[in-house]
């Protein structure tokens, strides 16, 4: 009779590590399940990031969640998807300041890029392109006098009358496609010596220009500095 007692007993126990064990596997899938459910629920909004990779590396870390077989795992792809989760998150802020961004943040970032020892935004009656505010045309124009130029030709003059030679220009666009027909422009005085407008590339609705009397280092280092004073999270 006693062993028979201990025989259930034992049994008793083990059934209920086995309940237990099992009820915590289930948490941590329950918890990864809701981790897949909210990068699910992101991607389907179609955002757009300003990396795309970062919506890759969401879907491939929601794609591993269906080889997940126990705990360990399920705790593991939980913790890569919220990972990739804010990863993406932040890219698609980053996205949305450089598109139709205010002119404040466009000067306000332009101050805070290195070399840049002057900024100051175009009117107009300044605008000498005269493209603000036309159909097609830019809406703000922010001028960035930068220590990398050495040419002393345009030293006393403002960041507006300098332009593009005196560093580099932020030229922003309220679509992408009126940013992009005039980088196509640009690219079309490509290489014409005085009349080349130096580098120019499309960020969101923005073409970053810099100038034409910077090395193409250089020019790639004031470029990559503006852009990530654009992109920088706060």
């Amino acid at each position: 009779m006693k062993k028979f007692a201990l025989r259930n007993l034992v049994l008793l126990l083990c059934l209920t590590m086995a309940i237990s064990l099992t009820g915590c596997a289930s948490e941590a899938k329950k918890a990864m399940d809701e981790s897949v459910d909210t990068a699910n629920e992101l991607l389907e909004k179609d955002a757009e990031p300003f990396d795309a990779e970062t919506e890759t590396a969401l879907e491939k870390a929601v794609k591993t969640s269906e080889e997940a077989e126990d705990d360990d795992a399920y705790k593991k792809v939980k913790k890569d998807i919220d990972n990739a989760i804010k990863a993406y998150q932040d890219s698609v802020k980053q996205q949305k300041q450089v598109t139709e961004p205010k002119e404040k943040f466009l000067v306000e970032r332009a101050k805070t890029v290195k070399s840049v020892i002057a900024v100051e935004a175009a009117t107009e009656k300044t605008d000498a392109n005269t493209l603000m505010n036309k159909k097609g045309g830019y809406y703000a124009y922010v001028a960035m006098k930068s220590s990398l130029i050495d040419d002393s030709y345009d030293e006393g003059e403002s960041p507006v009358e300098a332009g593009t030679e005196g560093g580099a220009v932020i030229e922003a666009f309220h679509t992408v496609k009126d940013a992009e027909a005039r980088d196509a422009y640009l690219s079309g005085f490509d290489g014409a010596g005085m009349l080349s407008p130096g580098s120019h590339r499309v960020v969101g609705t923005l073409v970053i220009r810099t100038s034409d009397a910077l090395s193409a280092s250089d020019q790639k280092k004031l470029e990559n500095r503006i852009v990530d004073a654009l992109i920088k999270l706060e």
